[in-house]
């Protein structure tokens, strides 16, 4: 699991600005706690993992494949 936090897109206002009240513990249960600094929502394991992954596809779409 990640060691650190990387912004993602909050599904209920469309902001990337994700606040971590405390410092971000991924292993905590509840998750995180990571929020967003917009409209304060809290975003489980699986919301923050399912934006990390939206982020990363759409980043992989930008540059493309890797070529050697």
């Amino acid at each position: 699991m990640l060691d650190h936090i990387y912004p993602v897109t909050c599904q209920i206002c469309g902001e990337s600005q994700n606040t971590v009240p405390g410092g971000f513990v991924p292993q905590a249960e509840p998750f995180g706690p990571v929020s967003c600094m917009v409209c304060n929502h809290q975003f489980s394991q699986s919301d923050y993992l399912k934006g990390l992954e939206a982020k990363a596809r759409f980043y992989g779409a930008l540059t493309g494949p890797v070529s050697e």
